[in-house]
């Protein structure tokens, strides 16, 4: 049961940003379809020679009644044939929307690891979920954080496939004679995935490269956009760092923006350090500052003339007093109007990558 291109990418990221420490217990999230699968059997073959201990933890949605109960079956057989422990939920979900579903999801697999002992949880996120959720991001509107797509670590939770094409995965799984399980809902076109898996991407595709095979070249596109992911994440995370020094720099004990300190760094720390601000302040459940908000506290934070303000999100606002740049809250009053004036840029928070199991 040998998967040559899977255990190369999952044996790369355990060495790599999913390095795990030896004796460490790992739940690996497992719907039964082909990524999953592949990630359970890559990781069992690998587990020894990286001294884990692995679970593998499956979720019965109860939406597709006997599919669902075989898709229990599969995965339960699967764990008995490669010696793991297999931990198996169910719901009844009814009419349960997507993003509803992958709440439970998750809070299914975190009390899963809880009762395991795991330290972390995998899931088999591929180059195409990545290449599929920065389009959606792009659809929708997205920062710079949410360009760089899903990261292959985000605390306990671990994506250590994302370089690797999902065409890649069901290769090996082929070779290897490998049964998986295909879920319908996979190609129900209300759901705004599908319709960029089946109906964007195959256009894109066609426009990109007419006449190539398109498997072969889905995959190639996919570990272009992965790569590329992963590029624009070490530029976020370069950013992030600058904005954090730049900020503690310029943050005065009261919670101002001391204008003196504030030198000027380059636009994209500038306004990462301004969305840092503002979070600490007002605290993360705050509504985030969409793009023209950034744009006139750049600019009053540049001038620095005393008695400009702005009009923020949740009845707060900024005013520039005696150097310095502060928030208040409780509707104080409107924005200057010479900087309201200016026409708002689009922008929006980045939704969440989607996590399966």
């Amino acid at each position: 049961m040998r998967l040559p291109a899977t255990e190369s990418a999952l044996r790369r990221a355990l060495r790599g940003p999913c390095a795990l420490p030896r004796g460490a217990s790992v739940l690996a999230a497992v719907s039964g379809g082909a990524d999953s699968t592949a990630l359970a059997v890559a990781l069992a073959r690998l587990a020894p020679a990286f001294g884990l201990r692995v679970t593998i933890a499956h979720l019965d949605h109860g939406t597709r009644g006997a599919e669902s109960r075989a898709d229990a079956s599969h995965v339960r057989a699967l764990a008995a044939r490669l010696g793991v422990s297999c931990v198996v939920g169910r719901l009844n979900a009814g009419r349960a929307n997507e993003a509803s579903l992958r709440l439970r999801r998750r809070r299914f697999l975190a009390a899963a690891a809880r009762r395991t002992g795991a330290s972390a949880v995998l899931t088999a996120h591929t180059a195409d979920d990545q290449m599929e959720t920065l389009l959606l991001r792009l659809g929708r509107g997205t920062s710079l954080t949410g360009a760089a797509g899903m990261r292959p670590r985000l605390g306990r939770w671990l994506k250590p496939l994302l370089a690797l094409p999902r065409a890649a995965i069901e290769a090996d799984l082929r070779g290897a004679r490998l049964a998986w399980r295909e879920d319908a809902s996979n190609h129900d076109r209300a759901h705004a995935r599908n319709r960029v898996r089946h109906d964007a991407l195959p256009a894109l595709l066609a426009a990109l490269a007419p006449g190539a095979p398109s498997a072969a070249a889905r995959a190639r596109l996919a570990q272009r956009a992965s790569a590329l992911l992963a590029e624009v994440a070490e530029a976020d995370a370069f950013i992030a760092e600058a904005a954090e020094h730049a900020l503690t720099r310029a943050l005065a004990p009261d919670g101002a923006l001391v204008l003196a300190r504030w030198a000027e760094p380059a636009a994209p720390i500038r306004r990462r350090a301004l969305r840092l601000w503002w979070h600490r302040i007002t605290g993360r459940a705050r509504p985030g500052l969409l793009a023209h908000h950034l744009d006139m506290l750049v600019r009053i934070a540049s001038q620095g003339r005393g008695g400009a303000r702005v009009a923020l999100p949740a009845a707060w606002w900024a005013e520039v007093t005696a150097g310095r740049l502060r928030l208040h809250s409780g509707g104080g009053p409107r924005s200057d109007a010479r900087i309201q004036r200016r026409r708002p840029t689009i922008g929006a928070a980045s939704p969440s990558s989607a996590d399966r199991c």
